[in-house]
C-alpha cells in the first residue's frame, strides 16, 4: 500500500486520511518463520483526535516504530465529529480490512465497535482516552507505546455486547450519580484524571438519590438509589473497579446498585474500588443477571461507556453474547 508517513495528508469523500506502507526498513518482527510464512493483515487505526489528554498526537511516530510492519499493513483515519467514528468503522468493514483499531478513550471505543459487530472484523484500542476502562481490562493498560508493541501478538477473542433500550454498551452503563458525571464531562473542555475527579466530588455533594423498580432475575426490588451500574467489563478506568467478578465473555451482566446513604460513605468507600472489595461496602448490592430493567417516575442521568444522556424513565438491559471480535494480547509466555 503506498502513502506517506508524515502529516498532513489530504481528503477524500470528505474523510481525513493517511496511508502508510509497510516499514521494512525496521520492521518489528516477533517471530521470523511465521511472520515470513504469513501476509500481513491490513487494519486501519481511527483516531479521535479529542481524545483524553492528546497523548495520540504522537501515533503516527509510535505505529511506524513499533508495529510489527511484517504483520500489518496499516492506514489511519482521524474523526471529524461525533458519529463520524461509526461511519469510518463501517467503511473498513466494506472495504475489507481485518480489524479496526480503536485511538482513543471508552466514549470512541462506544461508537466505533457497533459497526464491528457481528462481523469477523475485530476491534483493536489503543488506550487514549480519560478512563480506558475496557482496554485496562483486555490488558492494553493506559500507556500508547505498550499498547502498540501489544497489538503486536494480540489475537481474536469474542466478547459480549450490553445493550440498553437496543442501545449497545461495551464496557460499562448506568444510571444516576455516574450519569450526571458523564454528563457534565460530556459539555466541558477538561479531559484527564483531575477534571473526572473535581467534578465527581462536585456531582457528589448536589446529586439527589431516585426511587427505582427494579427487576432482575425475576425477581422486583424497590431500592432508593445513589448509582446502578450495569457492569460488562469490571473498571471504569484509572483500576477503579465497580463489578471486580464482572467477565466480558461469561454471557451475564453484573448489577452494582449503590443505596441511599450518608455522602461521606461513598467517598471513604473510594479506596475499595481499587482492591477489588467494593462488595464489601454496606451500601453495595450486587446481582449477576442475564436481563434488567430499571424504573423510575422521573427521566434519569444515564451513560454508556462514559457517554452520558438523559434517559427514559424505564431502561431494559440485556446482554448478546460473543457479538463482537476484540484483538486481546495475548501473555507475554503465550
Amino acid at each position: 500500500m503506498e502513502g506517506l508517513s508524515e502529516l498532513p495528508q489530504g481528503t477524500a469523500g470528505g474523510l481525513v486520511f493517511i496511508l502508510i506502507p509497510m516499514q521494512k526498513s525496521h520492521p518489528v518482527i516477533v517471530n521470523e518463520f511465521t511472520d515470513s510464512l504469513l501476509g500481513p493483515e491490513n487494519i486501519v487505526f481511527i483516531v479521535n483526535p479529542k481524545a483524553g489528554t492528546n497523548l495520540q498526537r504522537n501515533i503516527v511516530s509510535l505505529l511506524d516504530k513499533h508495529l510489527n510492519h511484517r504483520k500489518y499493513t496499516w492506514s489511519l483515519w482521524m474523526t471529524e465529529g461525533p458519529g463520524h467514528g461509526f461511519e469510518l468503522a463501517s467503511k473498513a468493514v466494506s472495504e475489507g480490512y481485518s480489524a479496526v483499531v480503536a485511538v482513543g478513550g471508552d466514549g470512541s471505543v462506544n461508537e466505533i465497535a457497533p459497526a464491528l459487530m457481528g462481523t469477523p472484523v475485530a476491534l483493536g484500542i489503543i488506550p487514549a482516552g480519560s478512563g480506558n476502562g475496557l482496554a485496562m481490562h483486555l490488558g492494553y493498560g493506559r500507556h500508547l507505546e505498550k499498547a502498540v508493541k501489544l497489538l503486536n501478538r494480540s489475537e481474536k477473542v469474542l466478547i459480549d455486547v450490553g445493550m440498553v433500550n437496543n442501545r449497545p454498551f461495551f464496557n460499562m452503563a448506568g444510571v444516576g450519580f455516574d450519569g450526571l458525571v458523564s454528563s457534565m464531562m460530556r459539555n466541558s473542555n477538561s479531559r484527564g484524571f483531575w477534571p473526572y475527579f473535581f467534578k465527581s466530588v462536585k456531582a457528589g455533594l448536589t446529586f439527589k438519590p431516585f426511587d427505582a423498580l427494579i427487576s432482575v432475575n425475576g425477581v422486583s426490588i424497590s431500592r432508593k438509589c445513589f448509582s446502578i451500574a450495569v457492569a460488562n467489563g469490571p473498571m471504569y478506568g484509572y483500576n477503579f473497579t465497580i463489578a471486580p467478578d464482572a467477565r466480558t465473555d461469561d454471557g451475564k451482566l453484573e448489577v452494582v446498585i449503590l443505596k441511599d446513604v450518608p455522602r461521606w460513605q461513598y467517598f471513604a468507600a473510594v479506596p475499595s474500588t481499587l482492591n477489588g472489595k467494593i462488595y464489601k461496602a454496606g451500601f453495595i448490592e450486587h446481582y449477576s443477571a442475564g436481563q434488567l430493567t430499571i424504573h423510575s417516575e422521573n427521566a434519569l442521568y444515564a451513560h454508556v461507556d462514559g457517554e452520558g444522556f438523559m434517559a427514559e424513565t424505564s431502561l431494559v438491559f440485556s446482554v448478546k453474547p460473543g457479538a463482537l471480535n476484540v484483538l486481546a494480547p495475548r501473555p507475554a509466555n503465550g
